[in-house]
């Protein structure tokens, strides 16, 4: 997929954010504490909650976006320029197609 189709694809946070979700619904969520595959939906809260425990979880939970900040369009953009050439990129090569003013962020750290 080029630039241009993915702008399109995925020209806001929403898109992104709907595009993971639809992911993570095809594999499914399991509990972290029991286990159970029996997830709803919370709207109001943006994250799956276990029907057994209540035990809730975001959309960025156990992936490498895990306890990020950064928004998911951020998220989606640098995975994509990642993937969209055989030529690879350092962090702050990332950090400057991004156009990110500090080295932290790039790398992944919120803080």
């Amino acid at each position: 997929m080029n630039l241009l189709n993915f702008t399109s694809l995925f020209p806001d946070e929403a898109s992104c954010k709907a595009k993971w979700k639809e992911c993570k619904d095809k594999q499914g969520v399991a509990c972290r504490d029991c286990g159970s595959m029996e997830q709803y939906w919370k709207k109001d809260k943006e994250s799956y909650e276990c029907k057994p425990y209540g035990y809730g979880q975001s959309l960025k939970a156990n992936t490498v976006m895990h306890g990020s900040q950064l928004p998911f369009r951020y998220w989606f953009v640098a995975i994509h320029l990642l993937t969209a050439t055989k030529k690879s990129f350092s962090a702050k090569e990332l950090q400057r197609q991004l156009g990110h003013s500090t080295y932290n962020p790039a790398m992944g750290d919120a803080s």
